[in-house]
């Protein structure tokens, strides 16, 4: 899944996979140095893990997003990333499972987000790709809400003063991604009420979302 996560990052955001580094947050947090030596940076995550977990390397990571954010180091952060990044800033992540939700997801841009650099090229109603349990339900001070959706709210947001992005869905995504990560963690995402084989017939009936990937590339062009 990390050579997974690599490539869809690489192909949302037009670069070839070989310019993408991967740093893994249980080899401890990245050095000021590093993360001014590049481009942008991404914080993705696994579906094994969530960011509500006691593990020592969650709490590393935690302070890797402020640590971005203070060096105002040019980052985008999607669902694991996202969540992480609202509760390190002091906002509130709950785990639900009658909100999780998974493919593609129809969610809307919030006024800033309309006249947002890096969001608003998008549709003011798009699709995006989604795969998760835990979400935000409380954003913390000094963000700005740029996306939300109809079962869960907070989907976007921006670090005021920072050039730092972040969403709940994932822009690295297209349908056969998802599709691919299912496959993956299908026990991890399954629950009692439906069959392996009605979830991936739900996901591959639901909209393709081309155009979202478009947000990593415009913040690695700068344009912003």
């Amino acid at each position: 899944m990390a050579a997974h996560e690599r490539r869809c990052f690489a192909e949302a955001a037009r670069l070839d996979v070989d310019h993408i580094r991967m740093h893994f947050m249980q080899d401890g947090r990245v050095t000021r140095e590093e993360a001014r030596s590049v481009d942008a940076v991404f914080f993705g995550g696994s579906g094994a893990y969530s960011v509500l977990d006691p593990h020592p390397w969650i709490a590393d990571m935690l302070g890797g997003l402020l640590d971005a954010v203070e060096w105002q180091v040019p980052s985008y952060a999607s669902c694991f990333g996202f969540q992480g990044l609202a509760r390190a800033m002091g906002g509130k992540v709950i785990q639900d499972e009658k909100r999780k939700e998974m493919g593609g997801t129809p969610l809307d841009l919030t006024t800033a987000g309309v006249s947002d650099p890096i969001f608003g090229p998008l549709p003011p109603r798009f699709y995006a790709q989604q795969g998760h349990k835990d979400h935000v339900v409380g954003l913390p001070e000094g963000v700005t809400l740029l996306v939300r959706g109809d079962n869960v709210e907070a989907q976007a947001f921006k670090v005021d003063g920072a050039p730092f992005w972040a969403s709940q869905f994932h822009p690295e995504l297209r349908k056969h991604h998802t599709i691919e990560r299912f496959e993956h963690y299908r026990a991890g995402y399954l629950g009692t009420e439906r069959s392996a084989d009605e979830v991936l017939e739900d996901l591959r009936s639901r909209p393709e979302t081309p155009e979202v990937g478009d947000v990593l590339a415009r913040l690695v062009r700068g344009e912003y």
